[in-house]
């Protein structure tokens, strides 16, 4: 960490131009209170969460608790619909089922979910939901749930070991995955519209995050410190929710992710990956926030993802498009 920090310090312009004379008295005075900012804003302690991520980074293996059926029976399937939860989202799970993750034959292609998990942070509410999860999996069969515990930096965790799961179980049978959070609206016809006029082998499209920076500010939730990562940029990366991937992307994925290392950041950490297995990030305008959304039904049938949707917003998204969107022209 502290060999970081000072490699921070002799990569910085502040401390060129300290060493080499060409700031006046004031100025240097000024340059050396920002730079000692800029030190400790990057040589704290690690927060919590960045300690226990470090502790375990190298651990990859964890038991799978509750398997489910998307893949099994050897039936061909266009689209497989793979959805990050918390084990007490009940709710929202519920939404998705009943909206547009429901399963069936969509535009002639056959369509499956997953909702991927691991374990409630307390053990309180892991007790509870845990009886939850039980039902849901009894009586929907698309719970795939780890042993470990859920955290906002494990949730990369899931990225890997879903990666890993769908070449052993779903492989041979999926062509495309839809890969995202449990808060989004998917309008699913547009997305099987797409999939089938598709020619990129390698497709990862979505909302395309080029040339952004990591966060070196202490108390921000995606602080990296330069310990972590010391690159000025991330490669680019899908984020906003979610992101479509061929069979083949992801099983490169999963490939190159055996030498990438796991990072806290689960979109980036994709990225990485993509980068290291020659798989480019495609943007697509389709993918947007809800904030960025205006209240026009006939706009929600061109888009493919909403982000930032609650549920009780995604029942009316999505009676709005079945139903007041047939009226829309074209």
């Amino acid at each position: 960490m502290y060999l970081a920090c000072v490699f921070f310090l002799f990569s910085t312009d502040i401390f060129r131009k300290l060493l080499h004379g060409k700031t006046r008295l004031k100025q240097s005075v000024f340059l050396l209170s920002l730079l000692s900012i800029l030190l400790i804003l990057n040589c704290l302690p690690y927060p919590a969460l960045h300690r226990s991520f470090l502790q375990h980074q190298h651990q990859r293996h964890y038991p799978v608790l509750k398997r489910p059926l998307s893949c099994s029976g050897g039936k061909p399937l266009f689209l497989l619909i793979a959805i990050k939860s918390l084990a007490e989202n009940a709710d929202r799970r519920a939404a998705i089922r009943s909206t547009w993750g429901r399963e069936g034959t969509v535009g002639g292609m056959q369509v499956k979910r997953v909702f991927l998990l691991a374990e409630s942070e307390r053990q309180i509410r892991n007790q509870a939901a845990g009886g939850i999860l039980e039902e849901e999996s009894l009586e929907h069969g698309d719970i795939l749930q780890w042993g470990f515990r859920e955290s906002f930096f494990n949730v990369t965790l899931k990225e890997y070991l879903f990666w890993r799961w769908f070449g052993e179980d779903c492989a041979s049978v999926v062509q495309y995955i839809w890969k995202g959070d449990d808060d989004v609206f998917v309008n699913i016809d547009n997305v099987i519209r797409y999939l089938k006029g598709n020619s990129n082998p390698k497709l990862y499209m979505g909302k395309a995050f080029v040339n952004w920076y990591p966060v070196r500010i202490w108390w921000n939730k995606y602080y990296i410190p330069m310990s972590m990562y010391s690159g000025k940029s991330y490669p680019p990366y899908i984020g906003g929710g979610g992101y479509l991937l061929s069979r083949e992307s992801i099983l490169l994925l999963s490939k190159a992710s055996a030498w990438v290392h796991l990072f806290p950041i689960d979109d980036v950490y994709v990225g990485m990956c993509a980068q290291a297995a020659n798989i480019s990030a495609q943007d697509h305008p389709g993918f947007i926030t809800y904030e960025d959304l205006p209240f026009e039904p006939c706009e929600y049938r061109k888009l493919m993802v909403v982000h930032k949707v609650q549920p009780n917003e995604l029942y009316l998204m999505w009676s709005l498009v079945k139903h007041q969107g047939q009226s829309c022209p074209g």
